[in-house]
């Protein structure tokens, strides 16, 4: 009986440690600007998991292989790898040069990296299982007059890479000198290509904005076949309506279309999200420097909603997830993670999530559920929050049709506790909410009890707890 005792007391670890090992994260870093850290959301029902692991004070967080590459940009001035399996704990630090400033890193493989470098006129190729230097990639012919090209965001696809040069003026305040490029790297050589070969020398892509600024991404329209496309945002001058969101196939972004202008988006955009064909979302600092969530249409170019404003410069990074639209609300009174609705545009309750020090940048590592078109790919229900509750939970739910719903708790006995909807509800993401009480208006009990939703054809419950 000991020898069996002991034998499931070690599976049970086991089941423990694996439990804690998982793909699906999401990672904040954090920062007052003095002192950086991370922290966690769990991608199911959010709870914060704060102060995970010390990180540079203006660091912006990649994945790549399962691992966390932490770029600790200023004058930290290396990549840090953290190990989500670990509790995300540091595995190695490299140095990206004294005085570098790194902004971005592009993994390609568990020993090859680059790294773009603020401060420097050179891409970095490293290994970062060593931190060892294996080349770099000169820029300085893309320099403006102060002699560096500010490299900044980058991408990679079609065995070349894509770095943004903001090239701004450091002895007239980082103004832009009058044109931006995108510098193309050929990695089967790490060569500089020629993007204009009827020009003397090495010619770059030219921007029909200045100043790139926020992360490129990626997006496919799947619904026809063709190429990947990417999109950035490029602000020109802060405080001016001189920028936009520039859109481009991946591979060969030499004629950018604008998608939204910082005179439709009402500021300078910051930071940019394309769900669908007919959804995105912005970060916008407006001409007198309050940051404001909006959605647009990037079909249409046009701004279709404000969605938060907090009052002040206080709005950095936007995230598609699995818990909705994830921001970063920096507001000096009540800092934290916010989450919005995708679909609707509003915000969940129980908002802003507190993540320890003001937030700055986020990583979602799982593919967040979004479909071609404007509503859910499946009928759902999703996990509340908070659970364990008391004395109100919300429970999200999802439905790929409309047709008539039907969400009801039940206690541990199949006794019909509530009926929280009965009734028909158009597709998209939805939230119910219990305050604990029964049918009768009474205050139900601490314990156990069931979420079940009847929709669509589907029913699925679950399981939360009510304390007192």
């Amino acid at each position: 009986m000991k020898t069996l005792l002991i034998a499931m007391t070690l599976i049970l670890a086991t089941a423990r440690v694996e439990a804690q090992c998982t793909d699906d994260f999401i990672l904040i870093s954090t920062t007052d600007f003095s002192t950086g850290s991370t922290s966690s959301l769990d991608p199911v029902n959010k709870t914060p998991t704060i102060d995970l692991e010390p990180v540079g004070s203006d660091a912006v967080v990649r994945t790549f292989g399962g691992l966390v590459y932490v770029v600790n940009r200023g004058g930290t001035g290396n990549i840090q790898i953290l190990d989500p399996c670990d509790d995300f704990n540091t595995i190695d630090q490299w140095s990206t040069g004294n005085g570098s400033n790194p902004h971005d890193i592009v993994v390609l493989s568990p020993t090859v990296a680059y790294v773009s470098r603020y401060d420097m006129t050179s891409v970095l190729k490293m290994n970062p299982q060593t931190g060892a230097t294996i080349t770099t990639i000169d820029l300085s012919i893309f320099a403006d007059a102060d002699g560096l090209p500010e490299m900044d965001q980058m991408w990679e696809t079609n065995n070349q890479l894509f770095v943004a040069l903001q090239r701004l003026d450091r002895n007239n305040f980082y103004t832009p000198v009058g044109t931006s490029y995108i510098a193309v790297i050929d990695l089967a050589t790490d060569t500089l290509v020629d993007m204009n070969p009827g020009m003397g020398g090495v010619q770059p892509v030219t921007l029909v904005h200045t100043n790139p600024y926020s992360e490129v991404h990626f997006w496919t329209d799947t619904s026809i076949p063709g190429p990947a496309y990417v999109y950035f945002s490029a602000v020109g001058y802060f405080g001016v309506l001189d920028g936009g969101v520039l859109f481009d196939v991946a591979e060969s972004p030499t004629s950018q279309t604008v998608i939204l202008s910082e005179a439709e988006a009402g500021g300078d955009i910051l930071d940019v999200e394309i769900l669908t064909d007919d959804k995105g979302f912005a970060i916008v600092a407006t001409p007198s420097f309050v940051t404001e969530l909006i959605a647009f249409n990037p079909t249409t170019r046009t701004k279709t909603a404000t969605m938060y404003s907090p009052g002040g410069y206080d709005l950095n990074d936007c995230e598609p997830s699995p818990l909705g639209l994830l921001l970063t609300d920096r507001k000096p009174s009540n800092p934290g993670i916010r989450c919005f609705s995708m679909y609707t545009n509003v915000q969940y309750p129980g908002g802003p999530i507190d993540v320890g020090l003001p937030p700055f940048d986020i990583l979602v590592s799982v593919d967040w559920p979004t479909p071609v078109g404007d509503s859910p790919r499946a009928t759902a229900l999703g996990a509340n929050y908070p659970n364990p509750f008391n004395p109100e939970t919300s429970i999200p739910f999802s439905l790929a049709s409309a047709g008539r719903v039907s969400l009801k708790i039940y206690d541990v006995s199949g006794r019909l506790v509530a009926t929280l909807i009965d009734e028909n509800r158009d597709p998209g993401e939805h939230v119910a909410r219990w305050d604990g009480r029964d049918a009768r208006g009474r205050a139900s009990s601490s314990g156990v009890y069931f979420a079940r939703l009847e929709a669509n054809g589907t029913t699925e419950t679950k399981k939360i707890a009510l304390i007192k």
